[in-house]
């Protein structure tokens, strides 16, 4: 993703925040950039669970839109192309961590499909240490790119409820939303799955609504197994049975690696 310090002009602006969105085409990214091996997303919560959202569409690429956006929000281009609103150039800087070609790559296309539109973008790629600990812990950034590992569980207080958003907490894009906090919390308490899920989709459109972050692609991977592969098993009269290997719905495929056996030929599985 990239995320906006909407703390600083323009990203308080939520139109500007969608505008850059819109410029950015991110199949590029996923296509050349990832071989394919990713999908996008519109919002916070992981795209194999319950709790994602799936009706909710992302942004389309459109520089044409994106700049009547900007229009709107009282940015125009000058006499050189660039936008500018109050005498004021639109400008920031984009940051990220070295170490990573594939956000390197997004730095390029972003800083380019905002160029095409207007808008001025300097990059800085930094150190780990440095760009995390002096510009993302103290909130030092215009923008940046990152990404999470997330897990199953669709408590999401730490990035998006409006008090952490302080110097080394997790909601450093400064994210705050009346609604979205009382929907984090009763995400927390409710114990009914299915109104859990109501409220974490009700929270999911409100996030991509309001565009804190531009949502890029969740990462896909190929992994090539033998078909003799399979899990060992007994049923309850101890007679052995051959179960498929699935992937969990976090991905991982290992799960029970300890009882794989791989067999000459191909035996009937089970599910």
């Amino acid at each position: 993703y990239i995320g906006y310090n909407m703390r600083r002009a323009p990203f308080n602006d939520v139109r500007v925040r969608r505008a850059l969105g819109m410029a950015i085409d991110v199949n590029k990214i996923i296509d050349y950039v990832l071989y394919n091996q990713g999908e996008r997303i519109t919002g916070p919560f992981p795209k194999q669970t319950d709790y994602y959202d799936h009706k909710v569409q992302p942004l389309p690429y459109d520089p044409k839109g994106a700049l009547d956006l900007l229009k709107e929000a009282g940015w125009l281009r000058n006499e050189e192309g660039w936008l500018e609103k109050d005498g004021k150039r639109l400008e920031f800087t984009l940051i990220t961590n070295s170490g990573n070609d594939i956000r390197k790559a997004i730095l390029a296309i972003a800083q380019d499909g905002w160029k095409q539109i207007g808008v001025n973008v300097r990059t800085d790629i930094l150190e780990w240490s440095v760009f995390i600990q002096e510009r993302v812990h103290k909130l030092d950034f215009d923008a940046l790119i990152l990404g999470w590992v997330m897990g199953i569980d669709p408590d999401l207080y730490q990035i998006w409820y409006s008090n952490q958003t302080h110097p080394y907490q997790l909601n450093f894009v400064g994210f705050e939303n009346r609604e979205a906090d009382d929907l984090i919390i009763k995400i927390r308490q409710e114990y009914d799955f299915e109104k859990q899920v109501e409220f974490c989709h009700r929270l999911h459109k409100i996030i991509a609504r309001e565009q804190p972050y531009t949502f890029l692609y969740v990462g896909k991977w190929t992994a090539v197994l033998d078909k003799r592969i399979v899990i060992k098993d007994f049923d309850e009269d101890g007679v052995m049975l051959y179960k498929k290997i699935k992937p969990t719905k976090t991905g991982d495929y290992t799960f029970h690696f300890n009882r794989w056996l791989k067999i000459p030929e191909m035996p009937q599985l089970l599910d």
